[in-house]
């Protein structure tokens, strides 16, 4: 269950319905290991769609639609450098939100994950 905070004089009912809305899409978003490795690759350094589509081993059509789909939710951004786009994060917060995801993850499966927790691999994951 995610619990969603809103100020009290700030919306209605009708816009809690919305937020719900929007909170279930963007976690659809999330929910992709393709878009998950894109976000993963451009925290550090801006990469161009040939980049990502050779880093991740996809087509020209595949990393399109993910980069279009993170674009027109505001998770990524881009500058032109040269007639290329670079794509970039558009807010590092959601690195923070991933984590927490991670570790709510890891502290709800316990048993399935005890190798992960004890080793390093927990740190790689954002």
């Amino acid at each position: 269950m995610i619990l969603i905070i809103i100020p009290k004089d700030s919306t209605s009912l009708v816009n809690m319905s919305e937020i719900k809305e929007l909170t279930i899409n963007f976690l659809k978003i999330l929910a992709d290991q393709t878009r998950l490795d894109i976000l993963n690759l451009i925290k550090e350094k801006e990469h161009t769609q040939e980049d990502l589509m050779t880093l991740l081993m996809k087509s020209q059509p595949t990393i399109s639609q993910h980069l279009n789909l993170l674009k027109k939710n505001n998770l990524i951004t881009y500058s032109k450098k040269e007639n290329r786009k670079y794509y970039k994060i558009n807010d590092n917060e959601l690195f923070n939100l991933l984590r927490s995801i991670n570790k709510f993850v890891i502290k709800n499966n316990k048993e399935k994950l005890r190798d992960l927790i004890d080793s390093d691999v927990f740190d790689v994951l954002f």
